[in-house]
């Protein structure tokens, strides 16, 4: 079977809330300074969330604004990421630029942020449906993404296949929605679900995770991942184990591309993490 190369663009969709400027510009903290903006990500050592970092960093220097940028060392450091939250209030910045790595263990924490007066914008990852106190949400649909990717393989692979998903974190809503929606594509198309397992959003993690389910059974003709971190780490198995299976990774990554070009990764679905951190700094201000 020839590989073909694919890369498909899935734009970001901005929900923004009626009262986005109810909070105002809080001119009493530009008027003393500097506006202080924190930034609390997932982690900050990913090429993913270094890209947001990067457009938020850009709307900063346009704007003027102090912008605080933190993150665990991993997706998976939920408290630390809290604790992080809980620090940066302290100082009463004008606005909390924030991911959660897992929403239901952060709305204490945004209480606290409210009850500060903070306005609270998120970036990539929603609270969950029944929490209602921040001011917008900016993200990608990460369902239908999850499913057009699964689509682009399928439509290459042709129906009846066998599929492997591997997603982020469990709890991280991002991940798990791309995993649900190839769930669905590759079930509607008659495809063998061969594992369905956690990544952790990291290369070695997903490596391994790969391994494993090879090592069970190597009849795979597609994998998905939910990043391209995951996805590249998988590819490396498959290459080591001498399967020959399309896998799909998601953000549109340079190392994705690279390996898209080279003929490795099948294609990712993209995203625009620096409109997201642009958009994040901007809509605080």
């Amino acid at each position: 079977m020839k590989k073909v190369s694919v890369f498909v663009l899935i734009l970001v969709l901005v929900l923004v809330s009626a009262n986005l400027f109810a909070q105002g510009t809080r001119e009493e903290a530009a008027a003393s300074g500097k506006m202080k903006v924190a930034m609390v990500l997932k982690t900050l050592s990913s090429e993913y969330w270094k890209r947001v970092v990067a457009g938020a960093e850009e709307a900063a220097a346009k704007f003027d604004v102090e912008l605080i940028k933190l993150g665990p060392p991993s997706e998976d450091a939920v408290e630390q990421q809290i604790n992080m939250v809980q620090d940066v209030l302290t100082s009463n910045p004008a606005a909390l630029v924030f991911s959660p790595s897992q929403p239901p263990t952060a709305v204490n924490v945004l209480m606290s942020a409210k009850s500060k007066g903070i306005p609270v914008i998120l970036v990539d990852t929603p609270m969950p449906d029944t929490f209602t106190d921040f001011v917008t949400f900016i993200g990608t649909e990460n369902y239908t993404a999850g499913k057009l990717g699964a689509e682009a393989m399928i439509k290459v692979l042709g129906k009846g296949k066998r599929a492997v998903i591997i997603e982020g974190a469990p709890g991280n809503p991002s991940t798990t929605q791309r995993a649900d929606g190839a769930l669905e594509a590759f079930t509607a198309a008659g495809y063998q679900i061969i594992s369905r397992q956690p990544g952790y959003s990291d290369r070695e993690r997903a490596y391994t995770t790969m391994q494993n389910i090879l090592q069970a059974n190597k009849s795979v003709d597609a994998v998905f991942c939910s990043n391209d971190e995951m996805a590249l780490g998988a590819l490396r198995a498959l290459e080591q184990a001498g399967v020959k299976a399309l896998v799909m990774g998601t953000d549109g990554n340079k190392g994705a591309l690279e390996s898209i070009l080279a003929g490795g990764l099948f294609g990712s679905v993209a995203q625009k993490p620096e409109m997201m951190g642009y958009r994040g700094v901007e809509y605080a201000i």
